[in-house]
């Protein structure tokens, strides 16, 4: 069952994979993690289950939800500086 759920949960949102997320994606998925922790999908129930005392608490729920909408911010911010940087051209100019 917990072979099932990580695998799963990998074809959503695969961390070690990060890096090869597009920025829109990394912000929806940074979303998708503030979402589930405020609204109690986070650990899932059934792991819950097996370990009762893993259930967050209101407080790790709102550092979690704080974490991910700054991480947004952050990486809306540099996104927006980088189309706002002029082209370079690699022939001719060094960055």
């Amino acid at each position: 069952m917990i072979e099932r759920d990580v695998h799963e949960g990998r074809t959503v949102l695969d961390l070690s994979r990060w890096q090869f997320y597009t920025a829109d994606n990394q912000a929806d998925l940074l979303a998708r993690v503030a979402s589930e922790a405020c609204s109690g999908g986070m650990p899932l129930k059934q792991y819950l289950l097996i370990h009762p005392d893993n259930r967050l608490t209101a407080e790790e729920q709102q550092q979690i939800y704080d974490w991910a909408k700054a991480e947004r911010r952050r990486i809306r911010h540099q996104r927006s500086e980088n189309l706002n940087k002029p082209a370079v051209n690699s022939r001719t100019e060094r960055p």
